[in-house]
């Protein structure tokens, strides 16, 4: 937490970029547990792009923000800020180059993803399978979006 009411550390910061992260690319979540996103797919499409660069660019102000708070001196939110901050440019740099084509691979592409997590999406319950079918009823616009 924060050592003054209104200031947010680094860490905070990281913790709400990953749950803003997770809702515009449910197949991270999947990944990462969380059941809420098994129901759908992300937006591959040049939209979808943007709101993930627009995403980085608004954690990159927060995490700016946050480096100046109270208890941010500490080496485990300075590592935390310096870690963030050089993923999100990394990702801002190749946005920003324009190269979302370079997802296009005989190897690994939106299209890869899309098939891939399907098993890892559980499929222990009668929920589980509804989200199954929520997130194949997905496939055609996620598709259409790439």
């Amino acid at each position: 937490m924060s050592d003054t009411a209104g200031s947010v550390l680094p860490r905070q910061v990281a913790d709400a970029y990953v749950d803003e992260l997770i809702a515009l690319d449910p197949i991270t979540g999947t990944y990462l547990g969380v059941a809420e996103s098994s129901r759908r797919l992300p937006d591959f499409s040049p939209a979808g792009q943007q709101a993930l660069a627009d995403l980085a660019r608004t954690t990159l102000a927060r995490l700016d923000a946050a480096e100046r708070s109270p208890g941010a001196d500490s080496e485990a939110e300075r590592r935390c800020g310096r870690l963030l901050r050089e993923r999100l440019t990394a990702e801002l740099a190749v946005h920003e180059a324009q190269e979302g084509l370079r997802a296009v691979s005989n190897i690994h592409s939106p299209a890869h993803s899309v098939r891939g997590v399907f098993t890892v999406t559980p499929t222990a319950t009668d929920e589980d399978w509804a989200a199954v079918a929520d997130r194949l009823r997905a496939v055609p616009d996620a598709l259409e979006g790439y």
